[in-house]
């Protein structure tokens, strides 16, 4: 089947979750989320992943019998696959009303606090959602006709942060039910930062579909995805399918790809701030840890001999030959598949790849690292 395939190939090349990890997956019931759980359930045993899965459901008390359903659907199929299910309730609307923002709005705010509950209460390293690649296109789409600058063309990005602290907290309205252990987003920022991945987000609606159908697996289907009165939905239902018949049929992939190098482009600009801002305090320490780049190749060649004619200068290195092929064996420290290692530069230089950071101090050689 190509779904496994599509999301163990993701997973591995961006390195979304770490071997042996533990991953809460997001699960409602609808086709896109048991697809992830049940390709994370089949990736987890992946001799080179070897992961843990647990699941979490959130009852927003919107939908009343059909929400109770979706519950007992979710209950049944993690029981039948011996996954451990986490579920809460909540009352969106009346938190709507409170919080005066829309239900929608209201709904991303309530889940994203109970995955992060879920998350720490499980001890998982990271929260698993099934957004895929439809999704990334229908969101550039809705900011393109709202109007956005580049960071909005990045639509759904395949990692990043919950970001709790721009919202309100509605921990304590959440019912945990019979639950003993209680954990708050508040919890969760004082301890670490959920990141959330989407493993599905190179994969299509139709190739979501199609497992499914060659699983034979049931799901369920929320009807309000049908109301073109909501934008998004009528984005779905009826601006994509005229983009793609009378337009260019190839306008989702197109979108998609407007998405991808957006996102690329705006890692590449996180990185040479973060570059950049190194640089701050280097002049004092006689030390500096250099950014690894997340995405695409290593600084270029000019960046790195730049970068040491600027230590050069702060540290008053005397006598320095940097040359060609010095920056080459430090540009090479940059490669994201680099380890650990160690390279001696002039002028008692040393630089030393530590994780996503490459270190050089002065008045070092390599060998007095170990």
């Amino acid at each position: 089947m190509r779904l496994p395939i599509l999301v163990g190939n993701a997973i591995r090349e961006r390195k979304l979750i770490a071997t042996g990890g533990r991953v809460l997956v997001a699960l409602s019931g609808g086709p896109d989320s048991i697809a992830l759980l049940l390709c994370m359930l089949e990736l987890s045993k992946k001799r080179d992943l070897k992961f843990k899965i647990v699941a979490a459901h959130l009852n927003h008390g919107i939908r009343g019998q059909d929400a109770s359903d979706d519950e007992l659907f979710s209950l049944a199929l993690c029981k039948k696959n011996g996954i451990e299910l986490i579920t809460a309730h909540a009352d969106a609307p009346a938190m709507a009303l409170k919080l005066k923002r829309s239900l929608e709005e209201t709904a991303r705010i309530v889940r994203r606090s109970f995955l992060a509950a879920a998350a720490l209460r499980s001890n998982s390293d990271c929260v698993a959602v099934a957004h895929h690649a439809d999704d990334r296109i229908e969101t550039v789409l809705y900011r393109i006709c709202r109007g956005t600058g580049s960071e909005g063309l990045r639509g759904i990005g395949w990692t990043g942060p919950l970001r709790l602290e721009e919202e309100p907290d509605v921990s304590e309205q959440i019912d945990w039910g019979d639950s003993k252990l209680i954990l708050t987003p508040k919890d969760a920022r004082a301890e670490h930062e959920i990141l959330v991945v989407r493993p599905m987000l190179g994969c299509t609606r139709f190739e979501v579909i199609d497992y499914l159908k060659q699983k034979k697996q049931a799901y369920r289907t929320d009807q309000t995805n049908f109301d073109n009165d909501i934008p998004r939905n009528a984005i779905r239902n009826q601006g994509l399918p005229i983009l793609a018949g009378k337009v260019h049929p190839g306008a989702r992939q197109a979108l998609w790809r407007l998405a991808e190098e957006a996102d690329i482009n705006a890692a590449k600009r996180a990185w040479r701030r973060d570059w950049l801002a190194s640089f701050a305090h280097a002049g004092s320490h006689g030390f500096i840890e250099l950014p690894v780049p997340s995405m695409g190749s290593p600084p270029e060649l000019d960046e790195i001999a730049d970068a040491l004619d600027v230590l050069k200068t702060l540290w008053k290195l005397q006598d320095s030959n940097f040359t060609h092929r010095h920056a080459q064996a430090l540009r090479r420290l940059f490669n994201t598949e680099s380890g650990p290692k160690t390279i001696d530069l002039p002028s008692g230089l040393v630089a030393e790849r530590k994780a996503k950071v490459v270190a050089i101090r002065k008045n070092y050689r390599a060998r007095d690292l170990f």
